[in-house]
C-alpha cells in the first residue's frame, strides 16, 4: 500500500488523484483538512504516509488499522497508468532474473526457511536479516546486525520513504519510550475571525466569511483569527504544529504589485478578545511571533497556504499554555512598496460566502504530566502609601531631595509590584490568601446542595467534562471554614453624606470614643448592588431577553453573581408633577418671583485650573476601563468620577502651544500612516514624517519645539521625536521586542510620560527625559494602566 486510506477527494472521500492537488482532503482529521501539495509529496501519496502524525492519531482512534479494499478506494489519473506499466515491466523483468538464476545462479542462494526477513517501515528501512533458533544441534553462525529503527511518531518533514519499502509496523526499540501523541485541531468560533480597516468610518467585518489583508483605496485592511487553547493540556508537549489558511477571493489581488503578506502570532496577554476591538486594538498589539511571509505569487483562491511552526514557537504555545493562556490570535497584515491597491482573502470559515475551510490550527501533543502544573505566582511586597506632603513648600523640598539623590548617588531604586495593606478585606480571594498567609484553615465556599435531580445531574455532566478536558478539580481541604458576609455601611446618596461620616468617625475617634470591632479571618465586607428594575410591561421583559440572550451567544454566558453582593431595590422617586400650562396672557398683577432652578453640573470648554500638571491615564480593558490620576507631587493615585475631564485633557495633545497648529495622522498614497501638520481650520497640510511604516500617537511639546510620536518602522512601536518642519527626527527608546506608546509632555517640556509593556508584561506608566534619558516605571500597579495625558 503506497498511498494514505485516509485522503480522499473533498467530494468524494473514497477517490484521490495521483498527484498532488488542493482538491484532497486528509479523512484521519475531524474535521477533514487540507494537505499541502508539499506535504502530500512527501507522505499522503507514498508510502511514508505511515509515519504522517495525522495518519498515526486516525490509526490508534481506529483501532490499529484501516481496511481499504478495490471497491473502496479508486485512483485515477496518469499517474496511475504510469504505475501500472512500471509493475508490468517490473514483473517481466523479476521473470527474467529469476530464469537466469536458476540457470547459471547468478543470484545469491534462496534464504534457509528458519531465517525471517523483516523490513523496517521507517524513513531509512534496512532489510535486517533475525535468525530464528534452529532444532538442529548443529548450525551455521549468524551475525546479528542491530537495526535502527524510529520511533512511533515521527515529527514533519522526514526523509521521503521508497515506495518499495513494505508496509510493516515497526517494533518498538528497547529503552526507547513511546511517545503517545494526540491530534488537536483548532478551528475558530463565531466572534472569533474578522477584518478591520483603517478608514475615518470604520469598517468592522466580525464573523465575515472573508479575511482581507492589503490596501485598498487607501486604506489599509488586516484580519484576525483567535483560537481557542483550552483543549491543549497544560504542561503537555507540543510535538508539531502547522497553520493552514485557504484562500477564498483574489479578484482584487494585483498580479504586478510587489506586496508582502505578514502572519504574526499574539499572545493573550496583549490581545484577549476580538469582540469589541478596533484596528487600533488589533495592528497595535505586539506580536513576539512572525511566521514565514507570502508575496503575491503564494496566493490564490483555492490555494492552501500552510506553515509548519518552529520548535521555538512550539516552546513558545507551550509557554502560554503554562503560563494560564486560554487563547492565541492569528493576525494578517500586508504592506506594499509604492505599488498601490492590492487585497487578498482566506477563507473564515464562517458566514455565507465561506468555501467551508476554516482556519486551522493541526497540532500533534504529547501526554499531559500526571499533575496539572501550579499557574504563576507574582511576588509582591506589602507597602503603604509615602505620606502626603503637608503643603506646596513640603512637596518641592521632597521633589529637590529626589533630584540631588539621583544627580548624586543615581536613581532611587525600582519599586517592584506592590499592594497596599486595607484595614478590611474587600473580597473573597483576599480573605482566602490572607488566610493562607497566617497559616489558618482554608476559607471554602459551599456547594449548595442541588434543588432537583436535574440539577445534580447537570452539576455531575460539567465536572465530567471540566475533569476529561482540563483535569480533576482541586480536592476540597479536609479542614476549611465559609466565609461569611459583614454588610457594610449603607451606601451614601451624595458625596456630602460621606464628608458627614468621616467627620463623625474622626471626632470620634478623637474623642476617644470606640473604634471598629476586629473581623474574624474569615469575614468578607458585602457590596450593595442595586437590584434590576421590574420590567414595566410585556414588551420591555421580552426585550430585555432578547438582549441578554443576545449577549450570552456574543460574550459567553453571564458570570454568577459573586456570593458577597447585597441587593438592594431603591425606593423609587416620586413622579414629577405636571407643570402647569403658562396662559397666553398674565396681568401684572398675577406675576410671581421666578423660582430658582436647581442647580446643574458646568461642563467648562477648557480643563480647570485645579485640574493641571496632573496625569490622568486609563485602567483596565475596554469597555470597563475607568480614569484616573497620579499627582507627580504627591505621588498619590485616584479615581475620577466625571467623565468631561479626561477628553478635555486629550485636546491639547495635538495642538501647538499657541493653540493656532495641529498635528495629525493621515495615510499616504501607499497606505502608510504620516504625521501632517496644519492651521487649524485650513484644509492644506505639510508631512513630516515618510517612514516606510505607520506612524502615529501624536504629541507637541509645550515648548513647541518638539512633536513626540510613535512608529513602528524598527519593526515594534518605539518613540520618537521629531521637529515641526520634520527637519529632525530622532529616535528616543529602543526595544527587543517590547513596544512604548503614548507619549505626553510634561508641563515645562523637560519629561516624557508614556505606557509600555516592559518587565512585567502589563502596560505600565513610564517616564524618561526629553531626550530619551533616564528611562524608568513611574507606577508600579497590578493593573494595566496605559493612555497616559499630563494636563497643562
Amino acid at each position: 500500500m503506497c498511498a494514505c486510506p485516509y485522503l480522499g477527494l473533498y467530494d468524494d472521500a473514497t477517490i484521490m488523484l495521483s498527484e498532488a492537488t488542493p482538491a484532497h482532503r486528509c479523512f484521519g482529521t475531524k474535521p477533514p483538512t487540507s494537505p499541502s501539495t508539499d506535504h502530500q509529496s512527501s507522505y499522503c501519496l507514498v508510502a511514508a504516509h505511515v509515519n504522517c502524525p495525522y495518519y498515526l492519531a486516525a490509526v490508534k482512534q481506529d483501532g490499529g488499522h484501516r481496511s481499504v479494499g478495490a471497491g473502496q478506494r479508486r485512483r485515477r489519473g496518469s499517474g496511475a497508468l504510469v504505475f501500472a506499466g512500471v509493475m508490468v515491466v517490473g514483473v517481466l523483468v523479476a521473470a527474467a532474473v529469476f530464469a537466469a538464476n536458476g540457470a547459471f545462479g547468478i543470484l545469491p542462494s534462496p534464504t534457509p526457511p528458519d531465517v525471517e526477513i523483516a523490513i523496517a517501515d521507517t524513513p531509512t528501512a534496512t532489510a535486517t536479516a533475525t535468525m530464528t533458533p534452529s532444532p538442529s544441534p548443529i548450525a551455521e553462525p549468524a551475525t546479528d546486525t542491530p537495526t535502527a529503527t524510529m520511533p512511533p511518531l515521527v515529527l514533519p518533514s522526514p526523509t521521503p520513504v521508497s515506495p518499495l519499502v513494505a508496509d510493516v509496523a515497526t517494533p518498538p526499540i528497547a529503552g526507547v519510550p513511546t511517545i503517545e501523541a494526540q491530534q488537536i485541531v483548532l478551528t475558530p468560533s463565531s466572534g472569533g475571525v474578522g477584518w478591520w480597516d483603517s478608514s475615518d468610518d470604520v469598517q468592522i467585518g466580525l464573523n465575515d466569511s472573508f479575511l482581507y489583508a492589503g490596501v485598498y483605496g487607501n486604506e489599509s485592511l488586516l484580519s484576525a483569527v483567535r483560537f481557542n487553547l483550552n483543549r491543549i493540556p497544560r504542561g503537555a508537549p507540543i510535538l508539531s504544529a502547522e497553520l493552514q489558511l485557504n484562500g477564498l477571493a483574489d479578484d482584487r489581488l494585483n498580479p504586478n504589485a510587489d506586496g508582502l503578506w505578514r502572519v504574526q502570532l499574539i499572545p493573550q496577554s496583549e490581545l484577549d478578545n476580538l469582540i469589541g476591538a478596533n484596528f487600533m486594538m488589533v495592528y497595535s498589539a505586539a506580536a513576539p511571533i512572525t511566521l514565514r511571509e507570502l508575496r503575491t505569487e503564494d496566493l490564490g483562491r483555492d490555494r492552501l497556504n500552510t506553515w509548519q511552526l518552529e520548535p521555538s514557537t512550539l516552546r513558545w504555545l507551550e509557554e502560554q499554555r503554562l503560563n494560564g493562556a486560554e487563547s492565541v490570535i492569528v493576525r494578517l497584515t500586508a504592506s506594499t512598496n509604492n505599488t498601490g491597491d492590492t487585497l487578498f482573502a482566506w477563507d473564515s470559515g464562517i458566514g455565507q460566502k465561506t468555501a467551508g475551510v476554516p482556519p486551522a490550527l493541526a497540532l500533534m501533543v504529547g501526554p499531559p504530566p500526571p499533575t496539572p502544573p501550579p499557574l504563576p505566582t507574582y511576588e509582591y511586597l506589602v507597602a503603604t502609601f509615602t505620606p502626603a506632603p503637608e503643603n506646596v513648600l513640603t512637596a518641592v523640598a521632597l521633589q529637590n531631595t529626589a533630584t540631588a539623590v539621583a544627580e548624586t548617588t543615581g536613581t532611587f531604586t525600582p519599586v517592584p509590584p506592590f499592594v497596599t495593606p486595607t484595614p478590611l478585606p474587600q473580597n473573597l480571594a483576599t480573605v482566602q490568601a490572607a488566610a493562607l498567609l497566617a497559616g489558618k484553615p482554608p476559607v471554602v465556599v459551599e456547594t449548595p446542595v442541588p434543588a432537583n435531580s436535574a440539577t445534580a445531574t447537570a452539576q455531575a455532566e460539567y465536572a465530567t467534562a471540566v475533569a476529561v478536558t482540563t483535569g480533576t478539580f482541586t480536592p476540597v481541604p479536609t479542614e476549611y471554614v465559609t466565609p461569611f458576609v459583614v454588610p457594610p455601611s449603607p451606601p451614601a446618596l451624595n458625596v456630602a453624606t460621606v464628608v458627614a461620616r468621616i467627620v463623625e468617625g474622626t471626632a470620634t475617634a478623637q474623642a476617644g470614643g470606640p473604634t471598629f470591632t476586629p473581623l474574624p479571618y474569615n469575614a468578607v465586607i458585602g457590596e450593595f448592588v442595586i437590584a434590576t428594575p421590574t420590567p414595566q410591561n410585556v414588551a420591555t421583559a421580552a426585550a430585555i431577553a432578547l438582549a441578554a440572550t443576545a449577549d450570552a451567544q456574543t460574550y459567553g454566558p453571564a458570570s454568577p453573581t459573586p456570593f458577597h453582593w447585597i441587593v438592594i431595590t431603591p425606593t423609587p422617586e416620586p413622579l414629577p408633577t405636571a407643570t402647569p400650562t403658562t396662559p397666553p396672557l398674565i396681568l401684572e398683577e398675577d406675576f410671581t418671583p421666578t423660582p430658582i432652578p436647581t442647580a446643574t453640573e458646568f461642563i467648562p470648554d477648557r480643563l480647570p485650573d485645579e485640574f493641571k500638571n496632573l496625569i490622568f491615564f486609563r485602567r483596565g480593558a475596554e469597555p470597563n476601563a475607568e480614569t484616573w490620576v497620579y499627582n507627580p507631587a504627591t505621588q498619590q493615585t485616584g479615581l475620577i468620577t466625571r467623565p468631561w475631564l479626561y477628553p478635555l485633557a486629550r485636546e491639547i495633545l495635538t495642538r501647538s502651544p499657541d493653540g493656532q497648529q495641529e498635528v495629525f495622522v493621515k495615510r499616504d498614497a501607499n497606505g502608510v500612516a504620516q504625521l501632517h501638520v496644519r492651521t487649524i481650520g485650513s484644509d492644506r497640510s505639510r508631512q513630516i514624517t515618510s517612514f516606510g511604516r505607520d506612524s502615529y500617537d501624536p504629541a507637541w511639546s509645550p515648548t513647541g519645539e518638539w512633536i513626540a510620536f510613535v512608529s513602528n518602522n524598527p519593526g515594534n512601536d518605539e518613540i520618537y521625536r521629531v521637529t515641526p518642519d520634520g527637519s529632525i527626527v530622532e529616535r528616543l527608546t529602543n526595544n527587543n521586542w517590547e513596544w512604548d506608546k503614548h507619549p505626553t509632555w510634561s508641563p515645562d517640556g523637560k519629561q516624557i510620560v508614556f505606557f509600555s509593556n516592559r518587565d512585567v508584561g502589563r502596560t505600565q506608566l513610564w517616564i524618561m527625559n526629553a531626550d530619551g534619558s533616564g528611562q524608568r516605571n513611574l507606577l508600579a500597579s497590578e493593573f494595566n494602566d496605559l493612555y497616559p495625558v499630563w494636563t497643562r
